[in-house]
């Protein structure tokens, strides 16, 4: 509102009027009059404050560029002084008053800043809008806006029609399997970086809440991972594929039986599970064995015709040794350099060591074992510890030995079509036997204990709804039995 220039002009000789343009105060010439240098001297432009005062009843801007050369100065005596002072304070508090009465009349409180109204107006807007979006969603899935949608999705109603609907989903995920297999070999690979990406996303968030997430390191992940390099970016890699081919027909396919997979539809967890240990195998097999005979794998038969095709010592057991002792450094600066402070202080995070250690039926945990103790390592009454260096140590070395077992069958597999084609199968079934396992064993044992539990309200009632009992009385009956 009001602007004083500070910067020290040259000696002026005139004496200029209170009209007249003021400029900085003239502190150079020693032979002013004593009392000058006891004054407040202000240099600005009389005209242009007043003019601009007069036009505006809350700003005033002054401009400072237009400076006289003409050498008119005054020199503001201390009454003149006093009154700019309190010109400048009374527009000071009108603009004050003027603030109070806006907030005022925005937020209530004539204290209270704007910015922290809006704030907060935003803040309860964004509250009761998610309260009545939750409300509406209640409302709409449920039936009931009180009613939480997790709990509604725990009810035995919601449970089996969730579970059909995934079994369903399961089959048909088969069939789309089959289909693309069979019509379009050649379109394979981007099927399988299509569903293993949903799948692995589902999973990433699942296992991220459920503490899992030290699962999505494994072995197979790592290369599901270098199977998506293969298709996507280096297709012709011989290499690579290779690699892919030992790993995935070699430890994957053998996990499907140490991990005891099983094919169950309704259960995403074990359809992801097992589709991260088959699907590699099946992508592998059609690019080992294409329908128009130009595997990625073999390009010495594209240059040489009939040339016979062979793994090797490199493609069979040097690549994928390296490839897995890569993927195992990897684990264990992670969980024991990177992670270890956490994993230490968090003994229910779960990972796959802890899981072998503490699984006792899983037929590695039970072969380590057995050799520990034949050997001496362990003692005969001696766990398995997942903290100890011992048994890291044991399970890392174990791991390895497994790891080059499984790949003995790889190079009969990529000699020859149908054995490669019976080992898928055979793994394939006994899938399928577990599956069916958890079908008539869990399953069936469930719905048996539920049609036993009735039978002994039905006889302690001595009604039948087949027979036109009383469904209210048998109702109440189970809810009093239960």
């Amino acid at each position: 509102l009001f602007c004083c220039v500070t910067e020290q002009m040259p000696d002026q000789a005139t004496t200029p009027s209170p009209s007249q343009s003021l400029q900085p105060p003239n502190q150079g010439d020693e032979k002013d009059d004593e009392n000058s240098n006891q004054q407040d001297e202000i240099l600005f432009d009389v005209n242009t404050f007043l003019q601009k005062l007069a036009t505006s009843s809350t700003s005033f801007d002054y401009d400072d560029s237009n400076d006289s050369d003409d050498g008119t100065v005054v020199t503001l005596t201390e009454p003149e002084l006093t009154s700019l002072r309190k010109l400048n304070k009374r527009i000071r508090t009108l603009i004050e008053e003027r603030q109070r009465k806006f907030r005022r009349t925005v937020t209530g409180d004539e204290k209270r800043r704007i910015r922290d109204h809006a704030r907060d107006k935003i803040k309860q807007t964004a509250k009761q809008t998610r309260h009545s979006v939750e409300q509406t969603a209640r409302r709409v899935v449920t039936g009931d806006s009180s009613k939480r949608i997790a709990d509604w999705a725990r009810e035995a109603k919601v449970v089996k029609t969730v579970d059909k609907f995934s079994f369903m989903l399961g089959v048909f995920s088969l069939l789309s399997t089959e289909y693309v297999l069979l019509k379009y070999p050649q379109h394979f690979g981007y099927f399988y970086v299509a569903v293993m990406s949903y799948m692995i996303v589902l999973r990433i968030y699942l296992y991220s809440k459920a503490r899992y997430i030290y699962f999505l390191i494994d072995f197979c992940y790592f290369t599901n991972a270098s199977c998506f390099v293969s298709v996507l970016l280096l297709p012709q890699n011989s290499t690579l594929w290779r690699i892919n081919y030992a790993s995935s027909n070699g430890l994957l396919l053998a996990a499907i039986l140490a991990w005891r997979n099983s094919l169950v539809f309704h259960s995403l967890d074990k359809i992801t599970s097992f589709a991260l240990h088959m699907m590699p195998c099946l992508l592998t097999f059609l690019q080992r064995w294409p329908s128009d005979g130009s595997s990625a794998m073999c390009p010495q038969q594209l240059d040489e015709g009939n040339a016979e095709c062979k793994l090797g010592v490199q493609g069979a057991f040097t690549d994928p040794v390296l490839f897995y002792i890569s993927w195992q450094a990897y684990y264990i600066i992670q969980t024991e350099v990177i992670d270890r402070e956490r994993l230490k202080g968090d003994p229910d995070l779960a990972t796959s060591m802890r899981w072998i250690t503490r699984d006792t039926k899983n037929p590695m945990h039970k072969m380590a074992l057995s050799a520990c103790r034949a050997t001496g390592i362990l003692k005969q009454n001696e766990k398995f510890d997942p903290e100890t260096v011992k048994t890291k140590t044991v399970f890392v070395a174990f791991q390895l030995f497994f790891m080059m077992s499984t790949l003995v069958p790889v190079p009969f597999m990529f000699s020859n079509c149908d054995f490669h084609w019976v080992c898928l199968m055979l793994v394939f079934g006994f899938a399928v036997w577990n599956g069916s396992n958890y079908y008539f064993e869990v399953f069936a044992a469930r719905y048996i204990q539920k049609f036993e539990d009735q039978k002994k309200v039905v006889a302690a009632v001595g009604v039948s709804p087949a027979k036109g009992g009383d469904d209210d009385k048998l109702a109440c009956a189970v809810t009093k039995e239960e």
